[in-house]
């Protein structure tokens, strides 16, 4: 064809159901389209003739083009310097997107001019996802209401059944029916309302329900709540949250069986009852009659996008819900395994351990990511460590200890910054006298080691000295309570911020290499999915357990409950604990009916039957396992301590009869290490490519 010749490319899409205010938009690889950037996508108009078709018509030139589509919604603050900002709310997440090949298929200057995609469907697969964050004021805001969230002053109001229904308001708007407005003066206010709203409708998604935990259209009366049952998430999104309140509406069945529920009583959430990321609040309910009935109980989540630098995120590629079935993956559990407490040969969590499990022919390594005090990412599994100090000196020889006259004290990792980290004496956080007689590994050596076996090295140096051919399970850690009433570290960092760091040091460090986040932390697995487009999450799961105390949090509580969680936030599956699967392996059938991928952890992977198990009869997709069997360890015959948590009577004895060690760990890098060419196959196994 003549060069510069040119083609009238059509666009025909349908889509089952859309909402109120949405639309369809085209983003692709050309300018006309975007160049993947959603807010220069294409939008599309809908087709008058036919119901739920969006058309639209663009002239380009002969090069291959690719394409996904989104549905998208506006939303305004409001504010003169803020212009509207575009929402994705559903997105095509194929790993290759759609193509058409204007040289090849234009016929007589049109191209597509008879073909009509369905949304989601390509090729003969399905794969949506919900959109991301994509806006520097966008915010997703979880309102979870649970347990027993209803309390009434008069006991009769108890015994009743109830619906909820939550209803967002801009609190510089009058409130929809708002006839008991008060304020004549509204009209001077500075604020002009705007045709676009601040905020999108809330949604429900019912976590309790095993057939249906995806989020729904509310109904016009509220959801029944069944106490004690019941798990309600409801979702909003805002770019005004300063200004988001919310109007939570309860309501009774009405005597008449037929007859329509009645409002019981009414609370108001401002924003001042969400101050921070997460938190609790116990809202006062209203009668009709505006007197106090009882309070309603809420745990909340705010949802703020990554702010941290980072490569801009856009729709030319996503992993975080493309899966190729293949035999299982092997990951290496902390590389080449649990070091502190199995006898590992190679010290944990360290580079060096990582790069053996990878030369030892894992696919992936699974390590631990958490912050120090200058809130540097740094691998390491506990949430503490036991510092060496030494006391001070006396001039009654007898009173001088078999130690040498240490002392050990529990601190959180969190409360040490990177350089005392690597330069103090440290120890396992639960070692005894027994661990330190059997010469298990400490945290840190009474020598110094080479930078590649020394321990927290930070997350970046592992993405740059690991070898690029062996993937990351990064377990993002984060603590939570238990139901003994221990919480795993209290004071902890800021949900979004803590986030935020993590993620920019992966997005902008990982470069071609395999990553899959996952975190036991329900909360940690909705941002990690609401922040980013490019990874997928994996929530994992600790279910029904004789060996470790379990968390207070519902959504934690079993494997079902993990699997409802992860099929109603759209990622791409669970990490089942393997003592629960070998118990019931129902949960893992419920994850392949929702489409959910499946790993599997534990200390039972250890025995070799166990693994051949979860390969060749559970055909689970992924098994993490310490690594010994390729590596012999020092010695096997220690049980195991638990990997979660720490009883009271644990903590109590931790600094009775702990061996001292010490250690002046320099903090210089290790060369970077390259890929080996017999790891590049293993490399494309992953991923689909």
């Amino acid at each position: 064809m003549a060069t510069g010749q040119r083609s009238k490319l059509f666009f025909a899409v349908e889509v089952k159901s859309i909402f109120p205010g949405e639309f369809i938009c085209v983003c692709g690889s050309i300018p006309e389209l975007g160049e993947w950037i959603p807010s220069k996508a294409f939008k599309l108009s809908q087709c008058e003739n036919v119901e739920n078709r969006w058309v639209g018509t663009l002239e380009v030139g002969m090069e291959p083009i690719q394409f996904r589509y989104f549905i998208g919604y506006y939303l305004e603050s409001s504010k003169a310097s803020s212009p509207k900002e575009l929402v994705i709310s559903k997105w095509e997440t194929f790993l290759h997107p759609r193509l058409v090949l204007p040289a090849v298929e234009t016929i007589f200057g049109s191209c597509r001019g008879n073909v009509v995609d369905t949304f989601g469907y390509n090729a003969g697969k399905e794969l949506v996802s919900d959109g991301w964050l994509t806006g520097e004021n966008q915010t997703e805001i979880l309102l979870r209401i649970h347990g027993s969230p209803l309390s009434f002053y008069k006991e009769r109001h108890q015994k009743r059944s109830y619906s909820i229904k939550v209803s967002p308001f801009d609190l510089r708007q009058r409130e929809a029916g708002g006839a008991d407005d008060d304020d004549p003066d509204d009209s001077q206010d500075a604020f002009m309302q705007s045709a676009l709203p601040s905020y999108s409708s809330t949604y429900l998604a019912v976590l309790s329900n095993d057939d249906d935990p995806y989020y729904h259209e509310q109904l016009s009366y509220g959801k029944k709540f069944n106490t004690e049952t019941d798990y309600f998430v409801f979702r909003t999104r805002s770019v005004a949250v300063e200004f988001l309140g919310f109007c939570l509406e309860v309501y009774v069945a009405s005597d008449d069986k037929e007859g329509i529920p009645e409002r019981f009583a009414t609370a108001y959430a401002l924003p001042a009852s969400l101050p921070k990321s997460f938190g609790e609040c116990s809202i006062p309910l209203l009668s009709r009659t505006n007197r106090p009935v009882g309070q309603l109980s809420v745990d909340y989540l705010v949802v703020r996008p990554l702010r941290k630098p980072h490569p801009k995120q856009t729709m030319s590629v996503s992993y975080a819900r493309h899966w190729k079935k293949r035999k299982t993956l092997e990951v290496g559990h902390r590389g080449l395994g649990n070091s502190y407490t199995k006898m590992a040969a190679d010290r944990e969590n360290t580079i060096h351990s990582l790069n053996a499990a990878a030369e030892k022919g894992a696919d992936f390594v699974e390590f631990d990511v958490q912050l120090t005090k200058d809130k540097i990412p740094v691998i390491f599994h506990d949430f503490y460590v036991l510092i060496s100090v030494a006391r001070r000196s006396t001039t009654n020889l007898d009173a001088i200890s078999k130690d040498g006259g240490n002392d050990f004290h529990e601190l959180a990792v969190k409360e040490l910054n990177l350089k005392q980290l690597q330069l103090l004496r440290l120890d396992y956080f639960k070692a005894n006298s027994e661990f330190a007689k059997r010469g298990f590994l400490k945290v840190t050596d009474d020598f110094e080691d080479v930078a590649e076996r020394s321990p927290f090295p930070t997350l970046i140096d592992a993405l740059r000295q690991v070898d690029q051919s062996v993937g990351f399970n990064v377990e993002v850690k984060y603590p939570m309570m238990q139901k003994n009433g221990l919480h795993e570290c209290e004071n902890y960092f800021d949900h979004n911020e803590y986030l935020d760091i993590i993620l920019s040091d992966v997005l902008t460090y990982a470069g071609d290499r395999r990553i899959v986040f996952s975190s036991f932390d329900p909360d940690i697995c909705i941002l990690l999915a609401a922040k980013q487009n490019k990874y997928p999450v994996l929530f994992l799961c600790v279910g029904v357990t004789t060996r470790y105390e379990p968390f207070v949090d519902m959504r934690a509580s079993t494997s079902n409950s993990a699997v409802n969680l992860a099929a109603s936030i759209g990622i791409l599956g669970v990490n089942f604990h393997s003592e629960d699967l070998l118990r019931d392996p129902s949960p893992l059938h419920r994850s392949n009916n929702f489409g959910l991928v499946s790993f599997v952890w534990g200390d039972d992977l250890d025995n070799r039957a166990h693994q051949e198990y979860f390969k060749k009869v559970l055909l689970v997709d992924g098994v993490i396992y310490d690594r010994t069997q390729v590596v012999p360890p020092l010695d096997m015959s220690a049980s195991p301590s638990s990997s979660r948590t720490v009883s009271l009577e644990e903590t109590n004895s931790l600094s009775e009869g702990s061996a001292s060690s010490s250690s002046n760990i320099s903090p210089a890098h290790s060369p970077n290490i390259r890929s080996s060419p017999s790891h590049v196959a293993r490399r494309k196994t992953f991923y689909g490519i």
